[in-house]
């Protein structure tokens, strides 16, 4: 539920970058984004569930408490509901948004789906697919707005300052997961970065993309934003920043994933902030 709702929350955040000019009560604005975003929460939610039916095997090990590995859930089902949900995503593109919102949709299905069910298991080719579906629920939330509300017209590069943030803090989220999961990923042959790099390696990565988040946080800023973004925005690279500063000050592996699960946390409510932090830019 707590993806849902930021998934939610980033596409009301694309939305409101092309249709700020136009002035919309909030009411309206949020009515129009329930409305737009539904494929977007329905190809999210098929991936959660497509997500539990493809790790039946680890999960019988490191969360046997999952519904389908309890048996409340047939996995054939599961599996049948992560379709149904794709498909209704694309069906409502069609018929209620767009011809290229609908290309958009399928697009993220399948970078969806290869993830779960293919790329989940190649390491950091992994991370970049679990970035990207997260990135373009903002390019997702400006261009349906766009197509079906307020013209082609309005789509703006705007939309791509958050999509680059969103990107590029997933991927140091998931590389801090990978310093969390590395004894389980290197008995599987997961190539994830702390597998072929070690956790302090993996660390120094994840500082390297927080320094580039900063530089992209501070655009918005330039743009007039507000000093409650810049307090949002400083709060994000912080929790982002101590999260690898955990890790890479680990004298073991050990300690490094046991702070990196710690830093997964951080990292979660470091995404929060930021996609706050464009709302507020945005209002």
């Amino acid at each position: 539920m707590n993806n849902v709702l930021l998934s939610l929350i980033a596409v009301l955040v694309g939305v409101n970058i092309v249709s700020r000019s136009e002035l919309i009560d909030l009411p309206i604005l949020l009515l129009n984004t329930l409305y737009l975003s539904i494929p977007a929460l329905a190809v999210a939610a098929g991936g959660y569930v497509a997500n539990d039916y493809f790790d039946l095997v680890t999960d019988k090990i490191s969360k046997p408490w999952r519904p389908l590995i309890r048996g409340d859930i047939n996995p054939a089902i599961a599996r049948r509901v992560s379709i149904f949900l794709y498909l209704f995503a694309v069906a409502y593109s069609i018929f209620f948004i767009g011809f290229l919102t609908t290309i958009f949709v399928i697009l993220n299905v399948f970078i969806v789906d290869l993830y779960n069910s293919r790329f989940k298991r190649e390491g950091f080719l992994g991370n970049i697919f679990v970035a990207l579906a997260t990135s373009n629920l903002f390019i997702y939330g400006s261009l349906s707005y766009a197509e079906r509300l307020g013209g082609l017209d309005k789509f703006t590069s705007l939309a791509f300052i958050p999509y680059i943030f969103a990107f590029l803090l997933t991927l140091t989220r998931e590389v801090i997961k990978g310093v969390e999961d590395v004894e389980g990923d290197r008995l599987a042959n997961i190539k994830t970065l702390a597998v072929a790099l070690g956790y302090r390696k993996s660390a120094v990565v994840t500082i390297i993309l927080n320094l580039i988040i900063i530089s992209i946080l501070l655009i918005p800023y330039l743009y007039h934003a507000s000093h409650l973004y810049l307090i949002f925005a400083i709060a994000t690279v912080s929790l982002s920043l101590y999260s690898s500063y955990l890790i890479y000050s680990s004298r073991n592996e050990e300690e490094a994933i046991k702070k990196a699960v710690i830093g997964r946390s951080l990292t979660k409510i470091s995404l929060l902030t930021g996609i706050l932090a464009f709302l507020l830019w945005t209002i």
